[in-house]
């Protein structure tokens, strides 16, 4: 039976693959004071039938029988609408639109209407643009998996994406391999709370006096290596911020917000049983030696299947491809798939001070204060960008 206590926290990713496996539906996904939901076991319901530490990516990770993935891409979208509004090349797009096609279901995450994230189904392309973007939150799975798997029981295709946990999660939570399922993980540097999210989203419409109307983590309002968390509120004013001066991308970068499974993650390897792991490609120029970088993204594309190989072959009219040294990409831009953040020394500090009702700039203040130079600098981004100066800089690190 599942038993996460206070002090094996660490050994729970929040994938939801015990709940959703429960035959009794005794198992409850409980937000704790940090925001993070964990598994909670109706005693008086369970029958210690054992299935909810069957599926549980963590006690039983899973392979997909290769030593090493072999084959490597960094891609971009051909629509560069699609590529301006996707943190980095829209490649996921266009798998989605692939399946999309087929008369296929989308589950991946999305702001809802107070800007929680969560998973839901997209039916339309249209609805793919919710999809979109980084969140950097942990997104709430909700009853995903139990509608994944009927929608693959019913013959429809299914493509998902999430977090290398997430993927495991329901692979395991299926227990069989689906033909009718695609699944695409991305490489990811943790997941922060949703509670924080809460609290940064309070003090902003707190500061600015007004609702929330639209957010977006990695805009590229000063290209895509100077990316910025933007809110738009419904007064018409708006909040452009980049890793180093806003509160939220700060607290996640400086590793004290994540959960606590994310600092010392079991999925962090080369192979995933997902079909295709995608990322970040931040230095074109280091797998394309005679490719200019425009600064608008690329995605760096991970073959992890013949299912996923398959996939790009389908979309490649809608793909600009580029063939890349599959080492060389992921111990270079793909190296948070190999290393754990580190966590930061003040984190019960800083969750205490939320906890009593303290504001997060105020907490941010006291744990992992923002450097008067940063906030300058913040200040003149724009007129740095306008000029071209803030490209080279970005050359010169």
């Amino acid at each position: 039976m599942i038993n996460i206590t206070d002090k094996n926290k660490k050994d729970c990713c929040g994938c939801t693959a015990c709940m959703s496996a429960c035959p009794k539906k005794c198992i409850s996904m409980v937000e704790d004071n940090e925001g993070f939901k964990y598994p909670v076991v109706n005693m008086d319901l369970c029958v210690n039938c054992g299935l909810c530490e069957k599926v549980c990516p963590i006690i039983n990770t899973q392979t997909n029988g290769k030593d090493m993935p072999n084959t490597a891409y960094v891609v971009r979208n051909n629509d560069p609408e699609i590529v301006k509004n996707s943190t980095s090349g829209g490649a996921v797009t266009a798998f989605c639109e692939e399946i999309l096609s087929q008369n296929g279901i989308i589950f991946g995450g999305a702001f809802d209407k107070d800007f929680n994230v969560c998973h839901s189904s997209a039916e339309t392309v249209q609805e793919l643009s919710k999809f979109r973007s980084s969140k950097y939150v942990q997104s709430d799975l909700g009853n995903t998996f139990s509608e994944v798997k009927k929608s693959l029981d019913s013959g429809r295709i299914v493509m998902f994406s999430g977090t290398p946990c997430q993927v495991e999660g329901l692979k395991n939570f299926l227990r069989k391999p689906y033909d009718n399922l695609f699944t695409v993980d991305f490489v990811c540097r943790a997941v922060p709370s949703p509670y924080v999210w809460k609290k940064y989203r309070e003090y902003m419409e707190s500061k600015f006096d007004s609702k929330i109307t639209y957010a977006n983590f990695r805009e590229k309002t000063y290209g895509y290596h100077s990316a910025n968390l933007t809110l738009r509120f419904a007064n018409g004013k708006k909040s452009i911020e980049n890793t180093n001066t806003d509160y939220m991308l700060k607290s996640f970068f400086d590793g004290i917000c994540s959960r606590p499974s994310c600092y010392d993650c079991k999925f962090r390897k080369e192979t995933r049983v997902s079909d295709l792991t995608v990322f970040d490609c931040w230095d074109i120029t280091r797998y394309v030696k005679d490719l200019e970088d425009d600064d608008k993204g690329y995605t760096a594309v991970i073959i992890q299947s013949h299912k996923g190989a398959e996939m790009l072959k389908k979309v490649s009219d809608k793909l600009t491809v580029y063939p890349a040294d599959v080492n060389l990409l992921f111990h270079k831009d793909g190296h948070m798939a190999f290393q754990n953040p580190q966590c930061h020394k003040d984190r019960k500090l800083y969750f205490e001070m939320l906890n009593s009702g303290i504001t997060i700039d105020k907490a941010v203040k006291k744990t992992i204060p923002v450097k008067t130079s940063r906030k300058i600098f913040g200040k003149f981004r724009g007129i740095l960008y306008k000029t071209g100066v803030l490209k080279l800089l970005k050359k010169l690190k």
